[in-house]
């Protein structure tokens, strides 16, 4: 079975091919669509190459599938959520060019600095997790402002925390960074509150983040979005790292 699906993404039309056969599959993927494989549960030796998105019925594929789909082939991002004064997004690839270099840009920022990276990163993170760190982007200037986002919370070295982290599965932490022109002015609050109320509802109940106790302004800032203090430790260099949780419940 082979048809053929349509979808207006801000104006433009895009065809998606949805068949159980190869042939039909790599054809319209050489033509430059999206593909979604339709998996035939009784045929053990189906192969559904070159979808990267599979589902089992043709009732399992609505509106918002097929806009995702869309996005991920032609490298389209999504757009997280929308505050008074900004858009959260995902990264594109030439935001590359509009990331500042900057000494506290976090120990992962290089991967933003560079296209090739900010690639790779679009393409795991968000094509695999789908999501991550995100684009702040003024929507009035177009500018970006920063990035903030949920993370897997890696505990390597901080198993102190363990005990208090209430998710079976990875936990995920708040991540942020405003970049220096334009800080003071409200934005980590006004778009970290979106980015928890979007996570807690569309990926997980309870999201933590750490921070260091000598970093005031964070402190604050975390307080403020109604974060409790749940956990403290020394890190390796012999500050206090404080564990905060948030929780819909």
């Amino acid at each position: 079975m082979t048809l053929e699906r349509e979808i207006i993404i801000e104006g433009t039309k895009y065809k998606i091919t949805v068949s159980d056969d190869s042939k039909a599959l790599c054809s319209a993927y050489a033509e430059g669509r999206a593909v979604i494989g339709l998996w035939d549960r009784s045929d053990p030796g189906q192969s559904l190459s070159p979808a990267v998105y599979i589902v089992e019925s043709i009732k399992d594929i609505d509106t918002e599938f097929l806009e995702k789909v869309v996005r991920r082939r032609h490298g389209l991002p999504f757009q997280i959520v929308k505050t008074d004064r900004l858009i959260v997004r995902e990264f594109i690839s030439d935001d590359s060019h509009k990331v500042p270099r900057e000494p506290d840009g976090g120990e992962n920022g290089a991967v933003f600095y560079h296209q090739d990276s900010l690639n790779d990163y679009i393409r795991c993170q968000y094509g695999f997790f789908e999501y991550g760190i995100w684009a702040l982007m003024d929507h009035k200037t177009g500018m970006l402002v920063g990035k903030a986002g949920i993370i897997p919370m890696d505990l390597s070295g901080m198993e102190e925390f363990l005990p208090f982290i209430k998710e079976k599965d990875t936990p995920l932490e708040l991540g942020y960074h405003i970049f220096s022109s334009y800080r003071k002015n409200g934005y980590a609050k006004e778009g970290c509150k979106a980015i928890v109320s979007y996570a807690s509802e569309r990926i997980a109940p309870k999201i933590y983040a750490r921070i260091l106790q000598d970093n005031l302004p964070s402190m604050k800032l975390i307080e403020a979005l109604g974060f409790t203090l749940i956990a403290q430790t020394c890190n390796e260099s012999g500050h206090v790292l404080c564990l905060y949780e948030w929780s819909l419940s």
